[in-house]
This record gives structure tokens, C-alpha cells and sequence, in this order.
């Protein structure tokens, strides 16, 4: 058994992995990118971390870091010398490849997986890849996105679709599209919200009702993530850009779910990308 842990600008995800079967998968909302001061985001990721710890104590624990810990690598490297984990930061190429192949691990459908995060939007195909600075906590630093109005919604969703590229059968994998599901079906079920297929309308009908709720009326709702609802409303800025173009599948994996399989078999991305084009 053993534990893959996802750290992100947004949350820390959990995943305890056995012999192909997921054992337990966890999300902590931690936020990283909103805090101005290293020290204080240093302790509220420790917080975590050390949650985490006491979660799996006798499961050996990955960590592997991503927009945030390549913007501030002293940070992961203080939090995995306290902790002692094993792992690295990840780079963009390898972000945005291991998570591709979360969902198509031989590289031959043509479709489109968007990744989102809080510093980042990776945009993947099987022979392709982008990274652009449009992550949830960038977005709500650029526009005004706060509940209840959210009155730059319209501005941000022009933004977004000036940079996206062209794009076919989009997959969209993140907290985001997965905490859009989840309020349309009403409640946070990784395995009725894996393959979930958002509508434009979908989309469209879960931001209206967030635009006329407090971010304290959203958190009632006791639907998504405590903390997620900060970021909800830009992760409905992206989703309006890609459903406007075509119906979303989301998928609840990541780039966790490679590596985990990865580990098992022996294998460490310590250098390029397995089945690098």
C-alpha cells in the first residue's frame, strides 16, 4: 500500500493506492495561493500535511508538487524535509503528461484534457501540451469574482476564451469541474461524478444559482469541499469557455493515479515523461 499525495495551488489530494484499487482518496482545501506571507502559508500547508500524516501512519507517503512549488520550491522542499516524504516537484511537461494518461494511458484517443488548478490551466493531448496562468486563484487576483455577483464574471469569460486554443472532446480534470458536477447531482460521490458528462447548460444553470448565493450559502449547501467555494466561480469561467464549445467529461483521476501506478511497478518519474512524443 501506498500514498500518493497531489499538491496543488487550490487543495492537497490523498490517494491511498493498493494492487490497482484505490483504497481512499481525500481532498484538503488548503489555498495556498492566496497567502501573501511564505510563513504563514508554510504553517497552514504543515496543518495540513500533518493531517495527512496522522491519516496513513504506516502507509509510506509520495508527495509531488506543482504551479505553486514550482513557483516557490523552498516551500516543498522545507515541507518534505519536516515530513520526510519521498517525491519532487513536478514540471509542467510532466504535470500536464502523467495527468493525460490518467485517462488515456496508451495515447491514442484524440481528445483534449484540460487540467485545472489554482495557478495553472494545463491543456494536454497526446502529442501536445500548454501551460497558461489561468488558474482559479489567478483568475479571482485578475477579476472580481466574489459571491454573491460575481460582477467581472462576464470580463473573465472573455479573457479565458482569447487564450484558449482550438480543441476537440474535451476532458476536464481538476477540483473545479468535479465540484460543478457535483453540485448539479447534489452531493460529492467520486464514483457517480467519474465520466459525468456537463452540459452548456449544466454549467450555465450552476453558475446562475452561485452568482445569487454568499459564499456562506454555498458552504451550507455541504455539497463541495470547505474552501472550494472561493475558487467555484472562477472554475465556472473555464467551464463556460469549454462547454460553450462542446459538452465536458469530467474525471475525477490526476496525475496521482499514474504515479501511483507507476510506484507500484517500481518506476519514478525522476526524469522526462514515460512514452515522451
Amino acid at each position: 500500500m501506498i500514498a500518493v499525495l497531489d499538491l496543488g495551488s487550490n487543495s492537497f489530494i490523498l490517494l491511498v493506492y493498493e494492487k490497482g484499487r484505490t483504497i481512499l482518496e481525500k481532498v484538503y482545501e488548503v489555498g495556498l495561493k492566496s497567502f501573501k506571507d511564505d510563513e504563514e502559508a508554510f504553517y497552514a500547508a504543515k496543518s495540513a500535511l500533518t493531517r495527512i500524516r496522522n491519516e496513513v501512519k504506516d502507509v509510506e507517503i509520495y508527495a509531488f508538487g506543482t504551479a505553486i512549488f514550482r513557483e516557490k520550491p523552498w516551500l516543498f522542499h522545507k515541507l518534505k524535509n519536516h515530513f520526510g516524504f519521498n517525491g519532487k516537484i513536478l514540471s509542467e511537461k510532466e504535470e500536464a503528461y502523467l495527468t493525460y494518461m490518467c485517462v488515456d494511458p496508451l495515447r491514442k484517443e484524440d481528445i483534449t484534457v484540460f487540467d485545472l488548478g489554482g495557478g495553472s490551466l494545463e491543456i494536454v493531448k497526446k502529442d501536445w501540451f500548454t501551460s497558461l496562468h489561468l488558474g482559479t486563484h489567478v483568475l479571482n487576483s485578475l477579476f472580481d469574482l466574489s459571491l454573491p455577483k460575481a460582477k467581472d464574471f462576464e470580463s473573465a469569460v472573455d479573457y479565458v476564451s482569447r487564450q484558449l486554443p482550438d480543441f476537440e472532446k474535451p476532458v476536464g480534470i481538476g477540483g473545479s469541474f468535479v465540484a460543478i458536477s457535483a453540485l448539479k447531482i447534489g452531493k460529492w460521490d467520486l464514483d457517480l461524478l467519474e465520466g459525468f458528462v456537463l452540459k452548456t447548460e449544466d454549467v450555465q444553470e450552476i453558475t446562475r444559482r452561485l452568482r445569487e448565493m454568499t459564499f456562506e450559502q454555498v458552504q451550507s449547501l455541504k455539497v463541495i469541499p470547505l474552501g472550494r467555494e472561493k475558487t467555484i466561480i472562477a472554475g465556472c469561467v473555464v467551464a463556460t469557455v469549454i462547454a460553450k464549445r462542446s459538452n465536458i467529461k469530467v474525471s475525477t483521476k490526476g496525475f496521482r493515479y499514474t504515479l501511483a501506478k507507476m510506484i507500484e511497478g517500481g518506476r519514478m518519474p525522476d526524469s522526462g515523461v514515460p512514452g515522451e512524443i
